[in-house]
């Protein structure tokens, strides 16, 4: 019975307006799980169940430019996980740094693996908040680029606004060392968080990212493309290059292109994918070009 209160009580720790927590046994399924997962996880890396999945990024041409990793597990008995299955419980309890620096170094692999025309392409990869909390981020990306002999700039840096919460000055310093060392660095979800004008003048940036669902989650639609297209002509006034992602349909392509985004990411285009479906689906599209001209 105590077990069970004590689950209800931590179900709403950081709830601070919620002052009643009812049992069910979905909290006791949730703590199994995450149990089992984190038990789970030194071997999934070790055997490489944990999969990097690329979602092409194109530009305003359809073109592919590059990729977004995006993790996946590919669970011996569970079967494929997204990562909404993992990722949180890793978040709370620290681990997620592990699967982060997997993703990192695997993405360094497949550049490096990259020749003739994808040379070019670049991926990006997520850098999540508890990240900086348990390792040297900075150092950790730099001696993997050294060591697989890449241009930083092939390996984007993915943050969200949700980085610069706490420990602003000093996350300010460690983005600037990357973009020192020829990195881009990108702020994902861009208008969807935290982030005020007056914070994003003074940000060591090239990219902003900004999420389609901004827009579809919108009440007023109009108002949310006033927005939208305001944050693409800000954007550019800043010097920085825009990125939308979620885009899943030809109308919002043509609308972004129109309002000036300069990059896109979403299903219209592609959804993540495996490595070699990604090769293989960049490969066509050159070779479609050059049948073309």
């Amino acid at each position: 019975m105590f077990d069970r209160a004590h689950l209800a009580q931590t179900s709403i720790k950081n709830e601070y307006n919620t002052h009643i927590a009812i049992y069910d046994d979905k909290m006791r399924d949730q703590v199994l799980w995450s149990q089992k997962i984190s038990g789970e996880l030194e071997g999934a890396l070790k055997q490489r169940h944990i999969v990097p999945y690329l979602q092409p990024i194109v530009d305003i041409n359809g073109s592919i430019i590059g990729a977004e990793a995006l993790v996946r597990w590919l669970h011996p008995t569970e079967g494929f996980l997204p990562p909404f299955t993992f990722i949180p419980t890793f978040e709370k309890n620290g681990m997620i740094a592990e699967v982060d620096k997997y993703i990192w170094r695997s993405a360094c692999e497949i550049l490096s693996s990259w020749t003739d025309e994808k040379s070019k392409l670049f991926i990006s990869v997520n850098i999540s908040p508890k990240d900086f909390y348990f390792i040297d981020v900075y150092a950790e990306i730099k001696n993997l680029v050294d060591e697989y002999k890449i241009e930083p700039s092939r390996l984007r840096i993915e943050i969200t606004e949700t980085v610069m919460m706490t420990e602003a000055e000093s996350r300010m310093a460690i983005l600037s060392k990357f973009r020192e060392s020829g990195f881009i660095v990108e702020m994902d979800d861009f208008g969807s968080g935290y982030s005020s004008l007056n914070q994003l003048k003074d940000m060591p940036l090239d990219v902003l990212k900004i999420d389609m669902k901004f827009l579809s989650k919108a009440q007023d639609n109009g108002k949310a493309e006033t927005i939208l297209r305001n944050i693409l002509r800000l954007s550019s006034d800043l010097g920085l290059f825009s990125l939308t992602e979620g885009v899943e349909t030809e109308d919002q392509y043509k609308k972004l292109s129109e309002m000036g985004c300069n990059l896109f990411q979403g299903y219209y285009f592609a959804k993540p994918m495996s490595i070699a479906d990604y090769e293989k689906l960049f490969s066509t599209q050159q070779s479609d070009k050059k049948c073309s001209n």
